[in-house]
């Protein structure tokens, strides 16, 4: 097993090698992710372990696990999303391969060329964002006031007082 992440890798040869990386890379490394964040501190762990599965596949297990601090959506206030993965990747060459991976595989087309290790964690804490980052609808009710529910009461006193207060010069 190595801790040191590659820049590049040779993914056959990781396969045949079974070859095993993992270790922590900081966030503000990530710059496709750096963007997302609110704040970009803190780590990432990974676990990349290259092998071949009973059907004698190239497969790739990985594991990625951290913290991200986004901007919660309803009270703009920070919002902690921990994510957990655990992906299993197929290495494939070609779509006639992909069509016939099981469904517990999803595709990592690769040719000749090196890998990137760092962009497959990247591609990974990506897809493990939400759409719209929101804290429980209970968090944020305590972070905003409640105007438009004041209003509303008030509005049901009568519906004309603001008109009745210009009638009266107030």
């Amino acid at each position: 097993m190595s801790s040191v992440l590659p820049s590049r890798l040779d993914p056959w040869q990781a396969v045949d090698n079974r070859s095993v990386v993992a270790g922590r890379l900081p966030l503000s490394s990530l710059p496709r992710l750096r963007g997302l964040l609110l704040d970009a501190t803190g780590d990432v762990r990974f676990r990349l372990g290259f092998g071949r599965d009973e059907a004698r596949r190239a497969v790739l297990r990985c594991e990625v696990a951290a913290t991200l601090k986004l901007r919660c959506q309803r009270c703009l206030e920070a919002l902690d999303h921990k994510v957990d993965a655990d992906t299993w990747l197929a290495l494939v060459s070609g779509i006639d391969e992909e069509r016939l991976l099981p469904e517990r595989y999803d595709p990592l087309p690769v040719d000749d060329e090196p890998i990137r290790p760092r962009d497959l964690i990247e591609d990974e804490l990506l897809l493990a964002l939400p759409q719209i980052p929101m804290h429980a609808p209970v968090v944020c009710a305590q972070q905003i006031p409640d105007v438009d529910g004041a209003r509303m009461r008030s509005a049901k006193a009568s519906p004309f007082a603001v008109l009745a207060a210009l009638k009266h010069g107030r």
